[in-house]
């Protein structure tokens, strides 16, 4: 006779996969890509410089240098006011508001505008040595 079957493998507890997570409806914009959700979720630094070379390079074609130097010196201490209005200049080219290069007149305006309620602040230099003498007393009897 033929050798009996043999015995059934024991049952195994097996758990099912766990559920997927559900899928975004939501696309991303240009330049973001999905993360595994690890944290960061910025730019990464090397794409970080290379936005900010082509934010300058798109600057350079539509302020004056008078401008640009304007907004270099006040990127220092304020870089989130600069990158606004260089967001609002970008705007202005592409819906094509703008005819020729912004000069440093208008950067200010566009400063100040961009300052809301915020009060404006106006630096006076005082000379204290000065060639000239203004209160007309000379300084020989001091020798």
């Amino acid at each position: 006779p033929p050798p009996p079957p043999p015995p059934p493998p024991p049952p195994q507890h097996r758990r099912p996969p766990p559920p997927s997570p559900p899928k975004m409806a939501m696309e991303l914009p240009p330049g973001f890509t999905a993360g595994d959700g690890s944290g960061g979720g910025g730019p990464s630094a090397a794409e970080e410089a290379q936005m900010e070379e082509q934010m300058e390079q798109m600057m350079q074609q539509i302020l004056t240098p008078e401008a640009m130097d304007r907004l270099k010196t006040l990127a220092v201490v304020k870089k989130d006011k600069v990158r606004q209005v260089q967001m609002q200049i970008i705007k202005m080219a592409q819906s094509g508001q703008l005819k020729q290069k912004i000069d440093d007149e208008q950067i200010k305006a566009m400063l100040n505008e961009s300052a809301g309620g915020q009060k404006k602040v106006t630096m006076k230099r005082r000379t204290y040595f000065d060639d000239e003498e203004e209160d007309g007393d000379s300084d020989s009897d001091l020798m």
